[in-house]
């Protein structure tokens, strides 16, 4: 036995062959409220870097250095953070010097605050000082 074979036109096989939309990089969802929203903004700009990216037409590999660039800094920071974490992890098991650091802590906090804060013109000069120091790295 065989199986018959239907001869159709080109047109009608593809037109009944479904095809496939590209998935979003980010899932979004399409129920309504709050989770609905846009993804985050980190998922938002990697969506969009992706997309750049695959749109360009990359005459060499120069071309990628500005991509790179970006992904080498944010994996060194990533790093950083993680080196961070376990540093401050492993200070804070020690004994009695993870409570010690929060005092000084708490101390100089608390010293900064007398200093700063009490009186009405020392407080119009750290906010100008910090006035300064805003319009010094943002310009």
């Amino acid at each position: 036995m065989t199986p018959e074979v239907l001869e159709l036109p080109a047109e009608q096989i593809l037109e009944a062959i479904p095809q496939a939309s590209p998935a979003p990089l980010a899932p979004v969802p399409t129920s309504p409220g709050p989770a609905a929203a846009e993804p985050g903004l980190p998922l938002q700009f990697l969506n969009q870097l992706l997309q750049k990216l695959g749109a360009a037409r990359l005459q060499s590999l120069a071309d990628l250095l500005p991509a790179a660039r970006i992904l080498l800094l944010a994996g060194l920071a990533g790093m950083a953070l993680r080196l961070t974490g376990a540093t401050l992890g492993a200070i804070n098991e020690i004994p009695l010097l993870g409570g010690l650091l929060e005092l000084v802590g708490l101390v100089a906090a608390l010293n900064f605050l007398a200093r700063n804060a009490f009186k009405q013109q020392k407080r119009a000069e750290l906010l100008e000082r910090i006035r300064k120091l805003r319009n010094d790295l943002l310009a």
